[in-house]
């Protein structure tokens, strides 16, 4: 199959999913998926990744938490920081209770976020509203339930000065009041 075919049947599942019509929308984006030939499976093809993406997310949104699993998977073992899977993980993670790598899943969110290709991947889970949900919700849930606090603390502690990233200086500074607000309560 040519480029145009896929992208076209993407661009389709796209306006099909602004339209709420979601199982138009998830068997065009199959249909898609299926045009891309295994050359163009690349970190460089954000067609590509979006149609795995957008699969991702019409799975998790269906409960279908396997098929979520397998989207996630697929796309991120093509672009290891691509923000979007990175985020569906951290909920996927969560789902199972597996706090310690959605704590992982976030950081690893966080420093993807400073890679400044927003406008290549056109990510639908980058935006302000999202890092909301993640800085007052899903990373002090994380912390709060991980086993392995105090190496996880320091982690992000050096990983906040080596990056330099301001998103993960965020979390550091979260992570850090919640150990204070922790020591309060037993003393």
């Amino acid at each position: 199959m040519t480029t145009e075919s896929y992208t076209a049947n993407y661009q389709s599942g796209l306006s099909y999913l602004k339209l709420n019509l979601k199982d138009p929308a998830r068997e065009t984006l199959k249909r898609a998926l299926a045009q891309v030939s295994l050359d163009e499976m690349r970190e460089d093809n954000p067609v590509y990744l979006g149609i795995v993406s957008a699969l991702a997310v019409l799975s998790l949104e269906q409960a279908d938490f396997e098929g979520a699993c397998r989207y996630v998977d697929q796309g991120l073992s093509v672009k290891k920081d691509y923000l979007d899977f990175l985020f569906i993980k951290a909920l996927l993670l969560m789902d199972q209770k597996r706090y310690d790598e959605m704590l992982e899943t976030l950081i690893h969110y966080l420093l993807a976020k400073g890679n400044g290709d927003v406008t290549v991947y056109d990510y639908r889970y980058s935006h302000e509203g999202v890092l909301k949900e993640v800085y007052e919700n899903l990373l002090p849930t994380s912390y709060r339930l991980a086993f392995q606090q105090v190496e996880i603390k320091a982690l992000v502690r050096k990983l906040s000065h080596a990056a330099r990233n301001e998103w993960l200086k965020k979390a550091y500074e979260i992570i850090d009041k919640i150990d204070c607000r922790r020591n309060q309560q037993e003393h």
